[in-house]
């Protein structure tokens, strides 16, 4: 029987993913993306509002499969199968944050900047290092990275493949918070734990209209938020909470 690349864990209302292939640095084959997929489409952000996914051993990810690529089965399938992982993590309902362990690498990275929020264990390294074996950034860098760090600190990593430290990384606003590495995951289930207890409509409503952002006009946006919130009045969470606020109490 194939072992699983992956583990999961609850915690109160959130999830634990975990990349369970330390041997091989959690590199992303396509058995370890598929299994990510459908641990992420069987969540329910209605139950679930956040999700924290790490790495087992030395490695959050260390990038795409090189022993795949050697074989000759990276291609158009392997893409696509990355590609519907990258989305998987950036338009799903619920809070996806990352615990950075050690190297996140090429496709790790991505998988970094995909997700909603990122904690990082002190020791950890972030590097676009696919042009070191003749390949582009992928898993949405091109798209991710610029947003963070502006154009030009952008195509820096990305073409140079030099590593930065996880307090680089905090300083440009790729990661939220260093921690120490035995503290990074319970640190990090701490918070989403935290904010798994704030409006799940309201996490996800403007999660939406972050994602729409890039193809928004400022009228846009408006019309967007104002649908968002009117959809939000009608909510017994709305109506609870601000009970309790004019009531005084929590």
């Amino acid at each position: 029987m194939t072992q699983s690349l992956t583990e999961v864990s609850r915690h109160g209302d959130v999830i634990l993913l975990e990349f369970n292939n330390p041997g091989m640095l959690n590199a992303l084959d396509t058995v370890m993306g598929e299994e990510i997929v459908e641990i992420l489409e069987s969540v329910n952000s209605e139950f679930t509002p956040v999700v924290v996914m790490t790495g087992k051993g030395r490695a959050y990810c260390a990038g795409g499969d090189i022993k795949l690529m050697a074989r000759g089965e990276a291609g158009v399938d392997y893409m696509r199968k990355m590609n519907r992982l990258v989305k998987a993590i950036a338009y799903h309902d619920a809070v996806i944050i990352s615990a950075v362990n050690g190297l996140a690498y090429g496709g790790g990275f991505g998988l970094v900047l995909a997700s909603d929020i990122s904690f990082a264990a002190s020791d950890a390294k972030f590097a676009m290092v696919h042009g070191d074996i003749g390949l582009v950034p992928d898993m949405g860098a091109h798209f991710f990275l610029p947003r963070v760090v502006g154009m030009n600190y952008a195509k820096f990593l990305l073409w140079m493949g030099e590593p930065i430290d996880a307090r680089e990384a905090e300083r440009v606003g790729i990661i939220h918070q260093v921690c120490e590495p035995d503290k990074l995951v319970s640190e990090t289930l701490e918070f989403a734990q935290k904010l798994s207890r704030r409006p799940r409509e309201v996490l996800r409503l403007s999660k939406q209209l972050l994602n729409n952002l890039p193809t928004m006009t400022l009228e846009d946006l408006l019309e967007g938020e104002s649908d968002a919130q009117v959809a939000c009045f009608k909510t017994e969470d709305h109506k609870e909470r601000l009970k309790a606020f004019l009531d005084r109490r929590k």
